[in-house]
């Protein structure tokens, strides 16, 4: 089977890391895979498939923004793909537009929750244009609600980008937070969290933020303003970080998944999530993680239980373990398959 994959651009995103495992994985099934990208690839990640660079946006007036659904189709019409797989709501409107009335399977992938675009005219866009899609995969059920007007919808989880080590690693007393340095990661909520806890608890801990992003310098500031010893550590390695993490807190305002949840879960960290979508989907409160209401308040009270108390913290890392195996790679693309012939058919 032939795969064409789109998306916009290959940049340091959870999309693109799926995009990666999808393309890797079915490729080693036999499958022909290729990558059509639009603006960007940044090379930070090994993808085994075709990459095929289509200069859509670098002209810019009225006529550009009209051209590039024709420049698409031919080139669709071209590859003749067995299967479209576009990636993120803007790329999956372009597709669905471009490839109108030909006879062709498109599956859109969501990879943020349904009321993170904001604007009215582009969600009344994205909801129209997806009734019209052979297929739509979401992370959660919450989305997976939202879209009943699209007729083959699924429920298909990221997998899991890093390997489980062979034993679980002694646990240093860190609170980690792994994400991109952006409004909606939460920080500025988490960080007036730390600095309600009392200071001889948060004393004991070292707080480690890892990502990148534009709310970085205004992050650094606050932190300084609140008086919270918060290092930063940019884009780096964050495996050796969950190796030696007690505590993982995911702060966002807004998650349709959360990969950190399922990375952070196999290494062993105590998990602490805000109520997304995200979170719900992966996290059974009190069971194998906490959730917070959205608050710096209830932040505080549940990071506050998590620091003082180890055996809750062990608890519910190894209920968080129980489910490791849903998100195995090959899991996954079993799903994909599945869902691929459903859509095919």
């Amino acid at each position: 089977m032939k795969i064409l994959f789109v998306i916009s651009a290959i940049r340091n995103g959870g999309a693109e890391r799926v995009l990666q495992a999808l393309a890797n994985g079915l490729g080693e099934r036999g499958h022909e895979c290729e990558v059509l990208y639009f603006e960007e690839d940044q090379g930070r990640y090994e993808i085994a498939a075709k990459k095929t660079f289509l200069d859509l946006y670098s002209r810019g007036g009225l006529k550009a923004k009209f051209e590039k659904f024709a420049r698409i189709r031919a080139f669709v019409k071209a590859a003749k793909p067995d299967v479209i797989i576009s990636f993120m709501d803007q790329t999956n409107i372009n597709m669905i537009i471009a490839t109108a009335f030909l006879p062709r399977t498109l599956i859109a992938t969501e990879h943020v929750g349904h009321d993170l675009l904001r604007s009215p005219f582009w969600r009344l866009t994205r909801d129209f244009s997806y009734r019209f899609a052979s297929g739509l995969t979401v992370l959660n059920r919450a989305d997976y609600g939202y879209y009943s007007f699209v007729k083959n919808r699924e429920i298909i989880h990221n997998p899991c980008f890093l390997k489980a080590p062979a034993t679980l690693p002694k646990k240093e007393k860190i609170v980690l937070s792994v994400g991109r340095l952006e409004k909606v990661k939460g920080y500025e909520n988490y960080f007036l969290a730390l600095s309600l806890l009392p200071r001889e608890l948060l004393g004991q801990w070292r707080v480690v933020v890892c990502g990148e992003g534009s709310e970085e310098a205004a992050l650094k500031a606050l932190a300084s303003k609140l008086n919270l010893n918060i290092k930063f550590v940019g884009h780096v390695d964050v495996a050796t970080l969950y190796e030696k993490a007690a505590v993982l807190v995911l702060p966002s305002l807004s998650e349709a998944f959360g990969n950190v949840l399922v990375e952070s879960a196999i290494f062993g960290c105590a998990r602490l999530a805000t109520a997304t979508a995200g979170a719900k989907e992966l996290i059974k409160s009190d069971r194998d993680g906490l959730i917070s209401d959205f608050e710096p308040s209830s932040i505080a009270s549940n990071l506050k239980k998590l620091l003082e108390d180890e055996d809750l913290r062990q608890r519910l890392a190894a209920g968080a373990l129980e489910r490791k195996s849903e998100f195995e790679t090959s899991q996954i693309i079993d799903k994909w398959e599945k869902f691929i012939q459903k859509c095919k058919n």
